[in-house]
């Protein structure tokens, strides 16, 4: 049997690593998804997704090209714990809006205004989510990263995160349509719930990174 990691084995990683996609991710996506209840439409998921998947082609890619693999050690993985801890941190305070107790971060209402008239900080806001996203420690993508870096070919490496990428999509697809229903209906005490449980995702979200971040520190030794 062919050890070869083709473009379809790829997209089956993606695809069946469904569960520990929302392990590791489901704070993030949900806690944003909850409260930009504009989510529930196609462009902003298209936005959130396309850039997470985009950070992913870049890793692959950029490790092929610079000849060596991609791996989470040293100063990158500790900023990566970092960024985690930071991420879990916005997506509490923003559960906290939703929950009524920080009204400046209090959600908009569902037809509070058309898309088109939203401000841009508001268009802009799932691309930067996406990116966060892809940009925070997963020991699956790293394997997958990995594996794709091993060809030394840029473009196929970037095609086989592609496909990887594009398997995730059922799942933190469902996470993030999901969430963002969920907080845009939500009113009263079911709000409060929505709230509280967007909290608790950003808490463990915060504590993914910060145990990442002290393995990190202790590989760095």
């Amino acid at each position: 049997m062919s050890g070869e990691f083709t473009y379809a084995l790829a997209f089956m990683t993606g695809l069946l690593g469904a569960g520990h996609c929302l392990g590791m991710c489901s704070g993030l996506a949900g806690g944003f998804a909850a409260h930009q209840n504009n989510w529930r439409r196609p462009l902003p998921l298209l936005g959130y997704h396309g850039s997470r998947i985009a950070v992913y082609v870049l890793l692959g890619a950029m490790g092929a090209a610079l000849g060596r693999v991609l791996v989470q050690v040293g100063a990158l993985g500790k900023v990566q714990g970092l960024l985690l801890i930071v991420a879990g941190l916005v997506i509490v305070a923003l559960g906290l809006g939703i929950a009524g107790l920080l009204p400046r971060l209090a959600p908009r209402r569902c037809n509070a205004l058309p898309e088109a008239r939203s401000p841009w900080r508001q268009r802009l806001a799932p691309f930067g989510a996406g990116i966060i996203n892809g940009l925070v420690p997963c020991s699956l993508v790293f394997s997958v990263a990995i594996r794709a870096t091993a060809t030394a070919d840029p473009v196929q490496a970037g095609l086989l995160m592609l496909c990887f990428g594009l398997g995730t999509l059922p799942a933190m697809g469902a996470v993030t349509a999901l969430s963002a229903h969920i907080g845009c209906r939500a009113h009263g005490i079911a709000q409060r719930l929505a709230g509280l449980t967007v909290i608790v995702l950003g808490a463990w979200t915060i504590y993914e990174g910060a145990v990442f971040y002290q393995v990190m520190s202790g590989l760095a030794n």
